[in-house]
């Protein structure tokens, strides 16, 4: 006697696939003021994580520039020598979340820019069928 027994199956597999997708942003807080607007110093995003400071036409040939974090510590300063323009690109990768100031004196006028950094979280879900074919048992 033969036994035949086809079993037809069909299995649905949901997989979900999380994605964590990490974006790091720094972006310098707009304040809009007169002194801000004609001082000549700029503090302006020019690649993710990557700002370029620059002062035209110091009222002294030193500047001293500073980093601060939120409360107040000093993460980076520099004092130098200057002719008519201080420029430099500032890399922030290594920051971590929170509020930060960069800070510049140069002996007559104090100015500073506040900026922001933060991490955005993005997730997908990827939704998969996967379909098994019937298969016979003999």
């Amino acid at each position: 006697m033969k036994n035949s027994f086809t079993v037809s199956t069909l299995i649905i597999f949901l997989c979900l696939s999380s994605v964590l997708n990490s974006k790091v942003f720094a972006q310098a807080h707009a304040e809009k003021s007169n002194a801000a607007f004609y001082s000549d110093f700029y503090a302006m995003q020019v690649r993710p994580m990557t700002f370029q400071i620059t002062y035209n036409w110091p009222a002294t040939d030193r500047v001293l520039i500073r980093i601060k974090d939120g409360d107040r510590n000093l993460l980076f300063t520099e004092k130098v020598l200057v002719y008519k323009k201080y420029e430099k690109l500032f890399d922030l990768s290594t920051f971590r979340d929170g509020q930060y100031t960069f800070e510049l004196f140069d002996g007559e006028k104090e100015f500073n820019q506040s900026f922001e950094i933060t991490t955005i979280t993005e997730r997908e879900v990827t939704a998969r069928v996967n379909e098994v074919s019937p298969f016979s048992e003999l």
